[in-house]
């Protein structure tokens, strides 16, 4: 499993669950399924749910569902995740782990299209059966809604002239694969902020492609209306986006009263659902850096269901 992808803080992941024996727990990101197979094998006696939308994904972990009968994997986006496991007959469960981001093996397919140093179609669909490319974005948007996107999720300081350089560019023919967009915004940014602004770009396109924000939000809605009181939820993440969403959400569901200060008395009947266990993130040891360099970005919080009142 390891070829395909290493799992980020993996006992530190689980062992944030609190895994209580008979429970009931969701992976939300199954991915290479190293998370998952260690929850199985941490705690024997639970059912865990796991959801992945990549085929290719549900392909490599197959073994997993033959090996482990108490795994069920459901293909599809844990946006949806109270639809599928209603389906399940499934209302409540104990726990979820949320491993945000593209996996290694993603990265590394070069017809993914998500890797800017490896030549690939413009794709960076987690979903290849989706309609929407980054091939359609580069070739079909106008700049003002290019610099939008690399501004909004990419937050790229020099997203207006990558915009103008990539509008330039489509005019003497498509724009097809991933090296080509590399070398637009190469010369489009001074030298020292040409990787970091590859990586923003391409990742801001991601994001959009995929819809990861809004999916984001309301799956953490959706996950802490379905723990049970002592359940918890537990999300990592790989760049500041993803990681100030949880933040917010954490600070929002944990507040008895959303009020201007300036009321005499309560009138929202906000209730606190969640209490908060990690004020600042956990991040990657040293040696786990060393080993697995794309863990140094990654940021773990968690947050431990109330009861209800």
């Amino acid at each position: 499993m390891s070829n395909y992808h290493v799992p980020v803080l993996l006992k530190e992941s689980v062992d944030a669950l609190a895994l209580q024996p008979n429970g009931i727990y969701v992976d939300a990101t199954l991915g290479g399924g190293g998370h998952a197979e260690y929850i199985l094998t941490s705690q024997p006696k639970i059912r865990l749910f796991a959801f992945d939308q990549d085929e290719d994904s549900l392909t490599q972990t197959r073994h997993l569902a033959e090996e482990y009968p108490n795994l069920t994997i459901i293909r599809d986006n844990f946006v949806n995740l109270r639809t599928c496991l209603a389906l399940e007959r499934i209302k409540k469960i104990d726990g979820i782990l949320f491993d945000l981001g593209v996996s290694s093996h993603q990265i590394n397919q070069p017809e993914r299209g998500f890797s800017f140093s490896l030549d690939g179609k413009l794709d960076m669909r987690m979903d290849t059966s989706a309609e929407m490319t980054a091939f359609d974005i580069i070739n079909h948007f106008d700049p003002y809604e290019l610099k939008k996107i690399f501004l909004e999720y990419g937050e790229e300081k020099e997203a207006g002239k990558i915009a103008k350089a990539i509008a330039e560019a489509r005019q003497n023919k498509q724009l097809e694969t991933t090296l080509e967009l590399a070398d637009i915004i190469d010369k489009s940014v001074f030298s020292k902020q040409k990787i970091k602004a590859k990586a923003r770009v391409f990742q801001a396109l991601r994001i959009y492609i995929n819809g990861e924000m809004e999916v984001l939000q309301t799956a953490l809605s959706d996950a802490v209306k379905m723990l049970n009181p002592g359940g918890r939820v537990v999300v990592i993440s790989y760049h500041s986006l993803e990681d100030r969403i949880v933040k917010k959400f954490f600070q929002y569901e944990e507040k008895e009263c959303v009020c201007p200060s300036n009321f005499p008395q309560c009138v929202c009947d906000k209730k606190s659902t969640l209490k908060i266990l990690t004020r600042k993130p956990l991040q990657p040891a040293e040696d786990e850096i060393n080993r697995n360099p794309r863990a140094r970005s990654a940021k773990m919080r968690f947050a431990e269901r109330k009861e209800e009142l």
